[in-house]
């Protein structure tokens, strides 16, 4: 590319849209006294398309970025010739959705950066430049924003406009169709459509999303992330699968139970080791409730003879648990009413106790 005002720009082998704006800016900061002024329009934006303009960006002068959501793609579906909806109202909503769909890819491209040295760098360059104080950035909400232009709007200079948006694809990799522009009448007229979408726009803090990055969190915060991650699912399923025990519980002990429930699924067996006076009794006797009541399943509780003869009996009693209850010399002498096999669901109570015998 050898003109310093590129008159076309797309992505083949060898150029890209990158550099066409790049060649345009780098002219402009060579042969001008004061670096120009610059208005870019574009529905899209990402960290890697500053970065491939970066250099030229950080030297400009006055920088405009006006955003906007895209219109969505043509939906062909029958509709009813009679609506509950207005069309302005339709429209309207419609706008709102993809607005909200526009945050959440600014949002997206944000946290795909990585935790790289370089992604590090790259997320702080990209601040600093919004936060230097020649940079403002507004989106557009009354209606959408399909143009996509990056303007040198002092004297008129050029434009280049056409299909890229402001992303690392638009600028480097998509098939993309842009002209470059230098008529002054004709730049003048892009400069006045751009005015016009900048007073109708609302400013918008591009520069916080991307500094939320860098934000510390307290240690507490951090772990409580950690556990979403690492329990998140479970929860969503506890939630779905949600329903009051029969036997009265606690609102941890009632977690417990449910996550007791699933390690029993998935492995058999689970073992229940909280602090005493905790409930554990209860939690357990849920668990046998709802083996012996629901599904008619036989059950035993193995405990030492105090607690055989004392909390077990009588909490199987009160919650009239058909339950067999034996100690551990019942089970050494082999005094049970069924063969082993024959229990579904084997409680032991104290079992560090039985495992030391």
């Amino acid at each position: 590319m050898t003109s310093g005002k590129p008159e076309f720009a797309t992505n083949r082998p060898g150029e890209q849209v990158a550099d066409a704006i790049n060649v345009l800016l780098g002219h402009l900061r060579a042969t001008w006294k004061s670096p120009p002024d610059l208005a870019i329009a574009t529905a899209y934006f990402n960290p890697g398309g500053f970065l491939l303009l970066a250099d030229e960006l950080e030297s400009a002068g006055q920088v405009r970025l006006l955003l906007g959501a895209e219109p969505p793609s043509v939906q062909r579906q029958v509709r009813a010739l009679r609506s509950g909806v207005s069309p302005l109202r339709a429209a309207h909503a419609q706008r709102r959705e993809a607005l909200q769909r526009h945050e959440g890819a600014l949002l997206g491209d944000r946290d795909l950066l990585g935790f790289s040295v370089d992604a590090d760098a790259s997320g702080r360059r990209l601040v600093n430049w919004l936060h230097s104080g020649r940079v403002e950035v507004r989106r557009l909400e009354q209606s959408f924003l399909h143009g996509k232009a990056f303007i040198v709007p002092t004297n008129a200079e050029g434009v280049l406009a056409g299909s890229s948006n402001f992303t690392s694809a638009g600028l480097s990799s998509n098939l993309e169709l842009n002209l470059g522009q230098y008529n002054p009448s004709t730049v003048r007229h892009v400069v006045r459509w751009f005015d016009d979408l900048w007073e109708q726009a609302v400013s918008f803090d591009l520069a916080g999303i991307y500094a939320d990055r860098y934000e510390p969190h307290s240690p507490e915060l951090i772990y409580l992330r950690m556990l979403r991650e690492r329990y998140g699912d479970e929860l969503a399923q506890e939630a779905a699968e949600a329903g009051l025990p029969t036997i009265r519980l606690t609102s941890f002990q009632r977690d417990g139970q449910w996550r007791a429930k699933r390690i029993l699924r998935e492995r058999r067996g689970v073992l229940i080791a909280d602090e005493v006076g905790l409930g554990k009794t209860y939690l357990a006797g849920e668990l046998l409730r709802e083996a012996v009541q629901e599904r008619r399943q036989r059950a035993i509780v193995i405990a030492p003879a105090t607690l055989r003869d004392g909390p077990w009996r009588k909490f199987l009693s009160r919650h009239q648990l058909a339950v067999e209850c034996r100690s551990y010399d019942d089970l050494v002498a082999g005094k049970l009413d069924y063969a082993p096999h024959e229990y579904a669901l084997v409680v032991v109570d104290e079992a560090h106790n039985a495992a030391c015998r």
